[in-house]
Order: structure tokens, then sequence, then C-alpha cells
């Protein structure tokens, strides 16, 4: 009677569990939709106005980036403080170039142009690009044998280029920044993970990353990531974080392997 009573308390308690263990997945998949339509809205809202900014930004930003070229070659036996400030100027209108562009990819994705790519090729390519400190170590893992990828060069530059500033930011004094591919033959696909050995990002923080004007940082209006998985997606790939406290993040992008 008592091992009866027993084994239908265990069936209980496992019915109870799997309950539980749906109920979750029932749970995060809506938090995932949820977070997914306000995304769209938040793209929506910005492309009434993107196009309008971009314009009457650039135009002004030219005419500065002219002058400051103009200066820099007629006083070019200035003294270091001039020439200083002049640098500065130049930062800050790269800058403000960047945050329009950001704008422009995160609500108008062109139609990706793909090709077979070297994933160790673009890779090569895209570093060079990024400002890494002296500080942070690099350390690249890609198998010779790894195939390569059917995607936009330029639009995965611009998503490696965006992967790895944010992993350096993240690492103000200095750490390690792991780039790692590997390739599911099964699935057809490359994956590549950037893991940098900062403080980490908070878990209520990572469903959020990816959303529009969403920023942890300052003098940043938080259209980075949302640009990463909106070139992600138009190649056909996926895009998702991975983080602990204390541990760094790693930032994963699976794209579609193609063949020679």
């Amino acid at each position: 009677m008592i091992d009866d009573n027993c084994v239908e308390l265990q069936r209980k308690i496992t019915k109870l569990e799997q309950q539980l263990q749906s109920d979750k997945q029932r749970h995060a998949a809506d938090l995932a939709a949820q977070e997914e339509l306000i995304r769209h809205e938040k793209l929506a809202l910005l492309a009434q106005v993107a196009d309008i900014v971009g314009h009457e930004l650039r135009n002004p930003l030219g005419v500065i980036n002219n002058a400051v070229y103009f200066l820099q070659t007629v006083l070019a036996e200035a003294d270091a403080t001039v020439k200083e400030y002049l640098g500065i100027i130049n930062g800050e209108i790269a800058e403000a170039e960047r945050i329009v562009s950001d704008l422009l990819d995160a609500v108008r994705t062109k139609p990706p142009q793909t090709d077979i790519v070297d994933v160790a090729a673009l890779i090569a390519q895209t570093l060079p690009r990024c400002q890494i400190p002296a500080d942070v170590d690099v350390r690249q893992h890609i198998p010779e044998t790894l195939s390569a990828i059917r995607v936009d060069p330029a639009q995965m530059q611009q998503v490696l280029w965006n992967l790895v500033t944010n992993a350096v930011e993240a690492m103000p004094q200095g750490g390690l920044l792991e780039i790692t591919a590997s390739e599911d033959k099964q699935a057809h696909s490359v994956r590549i993970d950037i893991h940098d050995s900062g403080a980490g990002i908070a878990p209520e923080q990572q469903n959020r990353l990816f959303q529009p004007l969403f920023t942890t940082k300052t003098r940043r209006i938080g259209l980075g990531l949302a640009v990463v998985k909106n070139l992600t997606q138009a190649n056909g790939g996926k895009v998702a974080v991975n983080s602990e406290s204390g541990k760094g993040a790693t930032f994963t992008i699976i794209l579609p392997a193609g063949s020679e």
C-alpha cells in the first residue's frame, strides 16, 4: 500500500514538473513574441524620421568635414594644441556620421548581394577597421577546414564591426577578445562567437539588447545591435547573446554555409 502511494505521489510530481516546464516554455515564447512586436513598432517609428534626419544631418556634416580638411591643410605648421583640437573635431564628425548610418541601417536594410565568403578572410578584413587598444588581447579560433558562408560581405563586415566594437567597449581596462568559428554540417550553417572578458550583461537587459533605442552606454542611442540583428536576419542568419555576471558576454551569429 505504501509503495502504491509512493508511485502515485511520484507520478503527480512528474506531472507537475512537466506542467511547470511547459508553462516556462510558453512564457518564454510569449515574452519573445512581445519583444519582437515592440522591436518592429520602434523600427516603424524610426522609419518615419530616419530619411529626413539622415539628409538634414549629412549635408552639414559634409561641410564641417571639408572645412576641417581645409584648416588642417593651411595650418600644417600649427602647434600641437591646434592639431589636437582639429583631430577632436574630426573624431566627433566620424561619430556623428556613424550614428546617422546606424539610424538608416536600422530601419532600411538593403537586400543583400550574397557571395561565397571565407570566414577567416572576412574577419581579417574587419579587424583593421576596429579600434582595438593594445591592452585587449585578440585570439582567433578559426578551423582551416571551415566551410565558407553565403552572405553579403559588406553587410557582414558591418555586423562583425559592431560586435567587435561592443566587445572592446565592454573591457575599458583591457581583457581578452575571442573570435571562434565552428560548423554544423547537418544544419548547413556556420557559427561565429565573439566573446569578451568584461563585466557581463545583466539578465534583465539581455532580452532588450537588440531593441532599437535601448543602450546601457553613454553617448550611444542604441542602434548598433538593432543593425546587427537586421543585417544578420537579412542574410538568412540568427543572432543571440549569452552572458553571466563577471564572466563577460558572448554574441553568436549563425549563418548559412555556402559551397565553393
